[in-house]
């Protein structure tokens, strides 16, 4: 079971939407008078606000209800009827009421709503494509005696109440079900990208949209798409949200899309080692990233590899014992999107002193690290030990970045 929660200015909208004009399932009201229609809940709540209006008179209440939707799982609530959907409208609301701090236990002591004492009303609807039940509360504001509800972190609050009833009942918790469904939503994303010929948004849209989801796009002024949010059921996850190391984000999307379509391997060269271009760095990677050419005098016992950057191959060599004291040196971290032949071809690229098209392709793996200024070979360095530095950085590089919000002050 999942929930969400937040005060609104539209209440009148709301109010429609949630009873369908009439048409949804009204599994409760709370304070309201029996069997009126839509306009009539909303107008006797207006009539009750306009009761304290003096009151609130220098501080005027903007948001003048609270919109609360409760989504269990089919399995949950399999073989309800409205007073099973009654009796869990009023255990919410009870949990609720109780909820004094934040599931993260951040924000401590918040005043308690009285939505047990307000005029609310509880709608029940059905998702069209999945056929999922869920639940559309409105609530007043002002509670029976004149009170604002307060709600500030009424959405965390709605998770907590989700997270105790839940426990009651051995249900999943919420941020197990939005994990599961963020992993499913990456995972259609990805077939998506690897079905299609070429990358256009309104083909990614129309097949996501054809696996029962609803896309948003954010386009600028220019038409350009600058984010997207997928809606499954009543929770929407923003793309960045998805995967690792962003990798479906508008500014991404095209780059992870062409790592799904490699290149055909180049014919190996006479008297060479096979040439591996398994997973190609973005054309996005500038020219200049390599600013020249891998040593053209390679022999027969130097190791070749090819590197795809903006659409031109380049093929880099090293001597063979050095390609083998860095595979052996190479390890790929936890949780990473970097396979350990990616991680090969970043250390092989710090070997060559191409930094930075080493740590643009890191970024791409979704590593945040840098090598930072003054890179090279340190004087009278050994060609192994130098190789086995390169790798212990192309680890670290490759590592996912960890982002840590702070609360502004």
């Amino acid at each position: 079971m999942v929930a969400t929660a937040r005060p609104i200015e539209h209440g009148q909208a709301m109010t429609n939407y949630a009873t369908k004009d009439f048409r949804a399932d009204i599994v409760k009201v709370n304070l309201l008078t029996e069997d009126l229609p839509p306009m009539g809940m909303w107008d006797e709540m207006v009539l009750h606000m306009n009761r304290f209006r003096q009151k609130f008179a220098r501080k005027p209440i903007d948001k003048t209800s609270i919109r609360i939707e409760v989504s269990p799982s089919m399995n949950e609530s399999d073989g309800w009827t409205l007073d099973d959907w009654r009796g869990f409208t009023e255990e919410f609301v009870n949990e609720l009421d109780q909820v004094t701090k934040t599931p993260d236990g951040k924000h401590r002591n918040l005043v308690k709503t009285n939505i047990k004492n307000s005029q609310y009303f509880a709608a029940l609807h059905y998702d069209a494509k999945s056929g999922i039940p869920h639940l559309h509360l409105v609530v007043n504001r002002i509670d029976k005696d004149g009170n604002i509800n307060d709600c500030h972190f009424i959405g965390e609050r709605a998770v907590a109440a989700a997270q105790a009833i839940n426990l009651c009942h051995d249900w999943k918790d919420p941020m197990e079900i939005r994990e599961e469904h963020l992993q499913q939503i990456t995972n259609d994303c990805m077939d998506i990208l690897k079905s299609l010929p070429r990358f256009e948004w309104t083909d990614y849209e129309t097949m996501l949209t054809k696996r029962c989801y609803k896309v948003k796009l954010q386009r600028d002024k220019e038409n350009v798409v600058r984010g997207y949010s997928i809606k499954m059921g009543n929770s929407a996850y923003k793309s960045s949200e998805l995967g690792t190391g962003r990798r479906l984000i508008p500014s991404q999307i095209e780059t992870t899309w062409r790592s799904l379509h490699p290149v055909q391997k180049p014919m190996a060269v006479q008297g060479q080692k096979p040439v591996d271009s398994k997973k190609p760095i973005a054309d996005s990677l500038s020219k200049t990233q390599i600013s020249s050419q891998a040593k053209s005098t390679s022999t027969s016992s130097d190791y070749q590899q090819v590197i795809l950057i903006d659409g031109e191959e380049k093929q880099l060599s090293i001597p063979e014992r050095v390609f083998k004291e860095l595979d052996s040196n190479i390890v790929v971290p936890e949780n990473s999107d970097a396979t350990h032949e990616d991680i090969l071809k970043v250390a092989m690229l710090l070997f060559l002193n191409y930094v930075d098209a080493a740590t643009a392709m890191s970024e791409f793996y979704g590593g945040g690290g840098d090598a930072g200024t003054g890179w090279g070979k340190d004087k009278d360095e050994d060609e192994l030990e130098r190789a086995r530095r390169c790798a212990k950085m192309a680890n670290w590089l490759c590592k996912p970045i960890v982002r840590r919000w702070k609360r502004g002050k």
